[in-house]
């Protein structure tokens, strides 16, 4: 089985290392060996690709007001849709850009482009290549300009700074209140079960959609405080979010540099009877213990990026431990599991409803696209009763999911609200179909729990996934009947626990 795996991903893809020009060994405690420079990245250790360019930011990335950790691993990327998407008025910092241009001795400027963007090569599609698959973006189309010219008015300014700081006030009364489901409420028992499971997957999937929200701001301790409330759905790992949601999902979205686009392709490898039990184990290993192992060890080759991390994270995980040893010190463990089988599903089907991932569509060059456009056309809004100050907890922040993507610099989901009426109205402008928001329930949940419950097992790969036991009924069979199949799924269990699969 492993061969099949290996003709797809190569020998690295059990472990999600690195290839070996993205391998950054022998870094001292700041990544650097002591000299200044980047060990074990090369000569383009401090490059960043935009718009054709080549920008040296040794210097600004320690005094980028967003923080450095947008920087840590997104060296040799074209970041180009980073400076125009994720700034308010991006023409602001042409000055800025200028200071740090540099040349380099390569014809051409996309040479520079690391071939798996520094990123774990299983996320990544089977022969990805980022100098030819990673998108550009035309940002002189008008879509935004139009945009930013209703937005950046005093009177929507302000409006905005008011939806951030009612927002601020909503998440400090969500805390609030799932502190009391998840201790007084339960340890006297003022809910019936059912009803408290309900609570506190409502409480997790808004605490999670505010954490999202904070992974986009900048990195500062202060304006993102409230980012580690990410994983508080089993799911996520607010420490990657940074650069794989933010960085890699948002920049490169629904193109095959995006990769959340792979979320889900670890669940498919799994035959579809052991599908369910294994994977719902995996998640409560990395929850339990994988992640406090992760934060706690000494040798991690990722420690620039997790190193602020290890302060805020340990402490949410240990936080989300202690709800755990609260419930059975109650005598409601049977409780507490429940609401962490229904949460962490729910979670993960969220991940992906925001977009039409599970569609095949026909190969193409995204060259030259419009960002705006682009976004709108690629994203999706969802809701749950109709009210959007009410749906963005509900949907995990994803409830005016398509202004998210156009203005991801946005601080929080009220403010992509006040923002929807100029969105769409650019849109008119601009002849841009404006889809119905879809319901998440009828539309979404169901039908992508029956495609990734019951889909065959298989190893995603172009132009058509590999089926790992064949079609048909004697597919089904034949992928219950490989024994290195289980072993492997089980050794992913235990690699759970240990932190070693994340």
């Amino acid at each position: 089985m492993s061969t099949i795996w290996n003709k797809v991903w190569g020998e690295d893809w059990q472990d999600g290392r690195l290839p070996d020009e993205v391998k950054g060994k022998g870094k001292g405690k700041d990544g650097k060996d002591g000299k200044g420079k980047d060990k074990g990245k090369g000569p383009h250790a401090n490059h960043y690709y935009i718009d054709g360019k080549i920008y040296d930011f040794s210097e600004w990335r320690y005094i980028h007001p967003g923080g450095s950790r947008f920087f840590d691993v997104a060296y040799q990327r074209d970041i180009s849709a980073a400076v125009h998407a994720y700034h308010r008025d991006p023409d602001k910092l042409k000055p800025l850009l200028a200071k740090y241009e540099t040349t380099i001795d390569e014809d051409n400027p996309r040479d520079i482009l690391a071939k798996h963007m520094n990123a774990p090569v299983f996320i990544l599609p089977p022969d990805f290549d980022a100098q030819r698959d990673v998108p550009t973006y035309d940002w002189d189309k008008g879509f935004m300009k139009a945009l930013r010219k209703k937005l950046n008015t005093p009177e929507m300014l302000q409006k905005i700074r008011r939806a951030d700081a009612a927002f601020e006030v909503v998440t400090y009364c969500i805390m609030a209140f799932h502190l009391f489901v998840c201790f007084p409420a339960l340890y006297l028992s003022i809910f019936p079960w059912w009803l408290w499971v309900a609570l506190q997957v409502a409480t997790r999937t808004a605490l999670a959609g505010i954490g999202h929200y904070h992974c986009h701001r900048a990195k500062d301790d202060k304006a993102d405080w409230a980012e580690g409330l990410f994983d508080i759905q089993y799911v996520g790992a607010s420490c990657v979010l940074a650069d794989g949601h933010v960085m890699l999902h948002h920049l490169y979205t629904e193109t095959p540099a995006d990769v959340k686009r792979t979320v889900f392709n670890y669940m498919i490898t799994l035959p579809r009877l052991w599908r369910i039990p294994i994977f719902t184990a995996q998640k409560f290993g990395e929850f339990f213990t994988g992640h406090l192992l992760r934060f706690g060890a000494h040798w991690d080759p990722m420690k620039p990026l997790l190193e602020r991390l290890r302060k805020g994270n340990r402490l949410m995980r240990l936080y989300m431990n202690s709800e755990l040893f609260w419930a059975a010190l109650c005598g409601k463990l049977h409780w507490w599991l429940l609401q962490f089988a229904v949460t962490m599903w729910s979670s993960m089907f969220q991940i992906v409803s925001s977009h039409d991932f599970e569609v095949v569509r026909e190969e193409q060059e995204y060259r030259d696209l419009d960002w705006g456009v682009f976004q709108v056309q690629h994203a999706l809004d969802t809701y749950v009763t109709g009210i959007p100050h009410v749906d963005i907890f509900l949907t995990a922040g994803l409830g005016c999911h398509r202004a998210h993507h156009v203005l991801p610099y946005q601080k929080s989901g009220f403010a992509n609200i006040a923002s929807e009426p100029a969105l769409r109205e650019t849109c008119k402008e601009f002849g841009v179909e404006w889809a119905p928001a879809r319901n998440l329930l009828l539309d979404r949940f169901l039908p992508l729990m029956f495609h990734y419950w019951t889909a065959p097992a298989q190893i995603p790969a172009a132009p058509k996934p590999i089926l790992i036991g064949g079609a048909g009924l004697g597919g089904f069979v034949r992928e219950h009947l490989q024994p290195e199949l289980l072993v492997k799924a089980l050794g992913d269990v235990c690699r759970g626990f240990t932190g070693a699969s994340i």
